[in-house]
Order: C-alpha cells, then structure tokens, then sequence
C-alpha cells in the first residue's frame, strides 16, 4: 500500500481543476502520474471492472473521502477501501453499469438479483480498478486512452507493474469486464502474455459515461435501431452484445466444475461426433417470468447466440419430435408445427419434451438441429 502518499493527501488542497502538485509522482513527455488513494485491492472478488485511468473528478473525490476518513482517525487500509469504493465509475455510470451487465445475464452468474447490488449490498463481490491505476494526464486534461496504453513504455510500465500486480492477487475463477478505448487492447496483450484467460475477459460493453447514452439504451434494447443516429454502429453493438450472452453462458456452464472434470469433458467431446438432434436439458418453468428461451451453438466455429424465432405474427415456432425408424434419432416434423403466444407458453411445451423450439440468430441463422439444450431465462 502506498501509505506515504496516502500521508500525503490528508494535508493538500483540492482546487477547481487539475490535480494537486503534490501528488505529482512522474511525467514523461505529454503524460503526467499523480497520485490518488486507488490502492485497495478486493482479492475476493468475482468481476473486475477495469477502465483507461482514473479522471481529475474521479481524483478529487477519492481524496476528499480518503480526507474525512483520515481525519476519523480510521486505519490505512480502511481509508483506501472507503476512497475506492466512493470515486469508482460513480454517479450515473453506476446505474449504466448495472443495466448493462443485468442485459448480459451477469447477475444469474454471479448469484444476485441485479448488479445493483455491487454497488451496495454486495461489494465483496466487485473490484473496480484501471488499466493505469493512478491519474495519468495527457498535457493537463483527463487521458482518454486508445492503443498508447500498449505502445507508449512509460504507459505499459505502470500496467506492467501495477496492474498485473492486482490480477496475480485476485482469485482465478473471477471475469474482467473492460470499458474505455484501448482497454480492450490492454487485456488483449495481457492474455497472449499469459496473465489472464481470455475467455474471462468480458469485452464490448459501450462506456458507462453519459456521453454514450444513446449506445447504451440500443445495447440494452430500450431504442430502435431505426431511432439511432449516424454516430451509433448498431452492428458493432449486436456483434458485442451477442459475443458477450454466449460467453456468461459459457461461463456459467463451467462455474463449480472442477478443472480436472472440465478437461475431461473435453477431451470427450473432441471425440465423440456432435448430435443430430437437441435434447431439452433446462429447469422447470414453473416460476418466475420467462425472459428469454436461447440456446449457444457455433457459426464458423465461433459460439454464437440462438433465441427463439417468432413468425411474422409474433408467435414463437415449435416442431413436434418424432423417432426415426431406421436411425433411433429424434428428428424435426415440420409439417406438425405448433405455435405459442408467449415465451411461457413455448417453455411449457419445451418442458414436456415433445418439441424443439426453432431457434435462430440476429442474422437470420436457423438452428433446429445444432444445439444440445435449451436455456430459459427467468426474471425475478
């Protein structure tokens, strides 16, 4: 812990704009470290959300908390926890945030009701950090990230440093989840060198600033496509958006299985030839709202994302099984079809057993055959 700069901050007078001088660490060229009470460290945390570095206002707000709890007399490592806590991702980003990673099915996966409650009742669950753990200024102003994170050496130094420093000490079943420009870049690099697993690196989320409101609401499927302007890639948002269902559903699949098992599981999947036909393998539908029915399968060999397909009336499309004679195997009647009004209706006869639900992608891809079981995804 850097508790002689933490020393430092109990005494320094926070103005209108920049950042104390006192808490100049080093400069090189355009960039400028300051320090700021960023220390703390949640190693039991299941998600990290990491940022480009922390900004001027984000600064300012840590040092003020880290003021008042110096002053109540509270030990060092309190006063870091409690600084952090208060300047991570604050304000509205909170709120972003916590739709966004709900959108994805993080809280299913983590085992709470919402996202929310990271930032309350659950803190022991979330770590929030930066890819440059203190203030970095680019001539004054806030950094605003981009490829120089891996490019530049006085940048990379301190992501070499400290960051990996705060992964070695973090449980190794956690997720990182990236947000800002190069950030994605950062953890690409990390992972080739070995760091982090990349499939545990959540990537794609729009920012949680304000300034992306209008990403935000498309990739939480609150604004039309239609209702978008020229500045928002609604296909960019639907690739990431997909990417990101299929890996916490992935994810979720190999959550308490022991690596031994898993590895096994795969070895014996790798040789034994994918089925013909799907089998349902899903909770009762019994309670709750039904959100969601989706199933992963693979498009060119990347996982992808099915949902269930509604016809041009809006009634979800089932086929009756029926057993072929010659081979055992379960195939797909299609002149038999049977429609369901609502998603409770489809889960119902899913449960029975008797029927495949098609399932396609947001481009059109049909999956009647291709999938081994069926998710339903339920509200609270």
């Amino acid at each position: 812990m850097e508790h002689a700069h933490l020393k430092s901050v109990a005494h320094v007078e926070i103005a209108s704009a920049g950042l104390p001088k006192e808490l100049l660490l080093s400069e090189n060229g355009r960039y400028a470290t300051y320090y700021a009470p960023f220390d703390f460290v949640n190693e039991s945390a299941k998600v990290v959300i990491c940022g480009i570095t922390p900004g001027i206002q984000q600064a300012t707000i840590a040092i003020k908390e880290a003021q008042e709890a110096l002053e109540q007399g509270l030990p060092a490592d309190e006063v870091l926890k409690r600084a952090k806590h208060s300047a991570s991702f604050a304000g509205a980003m909170r709120r972003n945030l916590a739709e966004m990673m709900d959108l994805i099915g993080l809280q299913h996966w983590l085992s709470v009701d919402s996202c929310e409650d990271l930032f309350q009742t659950r803190q022991n669950l979330v770590h929030f950090t930066s890819a440059l753990r203190n203030p970095v200024l680019d001539q004054g102003l806030n950094f605003s990230g981009g490829r120089a994170m891996i490019s530049n050496s006085y940048l990379w130094g301190q992501i070499q440093t400290q960051l990996v420093e705060e992964i070695r000490s973090l449980p190794d079943d956690c997720v990182f989840i990236t947000l800002g420009q190069g950030v994605d870049a950062v953890f690409e690099k990390l992972a080739n060198g070995g760091v982090v697993e990349r499939n545990r690196v959540l990537s794609g989320l729009p920012h949680a600033s304000g300034a992306n409101a209008e990403r935000i609401a498309y990739f939480c499927q609150r604004k039309e496509r239609g209702q978008l302007s020229n500045k928002t890639n609604a296909d960019k948002l639907d690739a990431a958006r997909e990417g990101l269902l299929s890996q916490i559903t992935i994810l979720s699949g190999e959550q308490n299985v022991p690596t031994s098992q898993k590895r096994e599981t795969e070895e014996a999947a790798a040789q034994t030839p994918a089925p013909r036909v799907a089998s349902t393998d899903f909770v009762t539908a019994s309670h709750g709202e039904v959100k969601r029915i989706y199933a992963i399968g693979k498009v060119k060999g990347d996982p992808t994302l099915f949902t269930a397909k509604q016809d041009r009336s809006g009634r979800y499309v089932l086929n009756r099984k029926k057993s072929s004679p010659t081979t055992g195997n379960t195939t797909n009647q299609a002149e038999n079809k049977v429609y369901a009004a609502t998603l409770r209706e489809a889960a119902e006869l899913l449960e029975s057993g008797d029927f495949l639900i098609n399932l396609v992608t947001e481009k059109g891809v049909r999956a009647l055959r291709s999938y081994t079981s069926v998710t339903i995804d339920f509200g609270h």
